[in-house]
């Protein structure tokens, strides 16, 4: 995965909600702020997350979950990735609080090879023990950012 798109993400290394619906909204209200997601958009866009873990949670287990749609309000590909110490409830698939959430949004007919390689990109930092160990214990963005790069380097 490229520089730019982890220098455009999303970090949030110390993520306060508790439980799944209250943690995208607080990501959401983070890509808000960040300017990549329009005010008057996020509630369609957080009942589009909601719909999309009422259809399967994307807690993938290991303290890791993706929620992810692809027809966003956002120009172009969106990522978050934020850090909850504590855990999240988010019914995952090992029953397992939820440390590390991705959230990926994909823009209306936007490329869906795009879409799927930041899942793959995404899937593949998940998957290490080493980030996931890491990642749970960054203080700043610049801890997270930094892991995100030397992480992506290895993989």
């Amino acid at each position: 995965m490229n520089n730019n798109l982890i220098d455009s993400t999303v970090l949030i290394p110390e993520l306060t909600a508790t439980e799944c619906d209250s943690a995208l909204d607080e990501v959401l209200g983070a890509i808000v702020d960040a300017g990549i997601l329009d005010a008057g958009a996020r509630k369609k866009v957080l009942k589009q997350l909601l719909a999309r873990e009422a259809q399967g949670s994307t807690g993938l287990g290991n303290g890791v979950a993706v929620p992810h749609v692809k027809e966003a309000d956002v120009a172009e590909i969106a990522v978050a990735v934020a850090i909850n110490e504590a855990g999240i409830g988010f019914d995952s698939i090992d029953g397992r609080p939820v440390h590390i959430m991705f959230v990926v949004l994909g823009p209306k007919g936007g490329q869906p090879e795009q879409h799927l390689a930041v899942l793959r990109w995404v899937s593949t930092l998940a998957r290490n023990a080493d980030f996931r160990r890491f990642a749970q214990h960054v203080k700043s963005v610049e801890e997270l950012r930094d892991l995100l790069l030397e992480m992506t380097e290895i993989a």
